[in-house]
């Protein structure tokens, strides 16, 4: 007989999570293709990269995790061709670090369901915060490697990451300062999923029974 007889009253998959989800990360592109588009240097770099690729890779596992870095990716085509700057080594390169980003959360979740337990809302803050952090860190040399305004020295280096180019725009730390707020905003949208249980119907037995029967 079919194990499902027995009266297992374990919830089914709950789709509410996946639409938190999903809709979570549709918000996000939408979001940055919007602050993209203005005018507003307060909204600059405010897009949570990070949060979406290292949560959205915890929460969807090895099987999905692609999904949040497919999405980055195809925001970075558009805004890239929307500027008529079309695809250049700076979109390759980030979406190779959404990808390797997107790994490690899924990486982090399945360590934690091997000792049994789910993966934690303060891993997935950490972990975002880490990421975006050693992103800025990334992004901002790679832009010192290509700029011809950077002195090619440790201090030019230094410059890139903390004051960068004197002119109209805010220093670099302002930046990453902004990434770091729009990462934390997105992890607390995201904190429900792991303190509130999802609404699913559970396994009835006699829905068990007929099953087991049709088995």
């Amino acid at each position: 007989m079919n194990d499902r007889s027995s009266g297992d009253s374990r919830p089914q998959p709950a789709w509410p999570r996946v639409s938190w989800i999903a809709g979570m990360l549709f918000l996000t592109v939408g979001y940055r293709l919007g602050a993209a588009s203005s005018d507003s240097v307060h909204l600059a770099n405010t897009a949570p990269l990070m949060a979406m690729s290292f949560g959205g890779g915890l929460l969807l596992g090895w099987r999905f995790c692609w999904i949040p870095a497919a999405l980055l990716f195809a925001s970075d085509l558009f805004l890239g061709l929307a500027s008529h700057g079309g695809i250049g080594g700076y979109t390759v390169a980030s979406a190779f670090v959404y990808t390797l980003v997107a790994l490690a959360g899924a990486w982090v979740a399945a360590r934690a369901r091997k000792v049994q337990r789910r993966p934690s809302w303060s891993a997935m803050l950490t972990g975002t915060l880490v990421a975006s952090i050693l992103f800025y860190g990334i992004s901002n040399t790679y832009v010192w490697l290509m700029s011809p305004e950077y002195a090619k020295t440790l201090a030019g280096w230094w410059q890139s990451q903390t004051v960068g180019i004197p002119g109209p725009f805010p220093p670099s730390l302002f930046f990453l300062k902004n990434a770091l707020v729009g990462d934390i905003v997105w992890c607390v949208l995201a904190a429900p999923l792991f303190f509130w249980k999802p609404v699913s119907l559970p396994v009835t037995k006699s829905s068990s029974v007929m099953e087991a029967t049709a088995a």
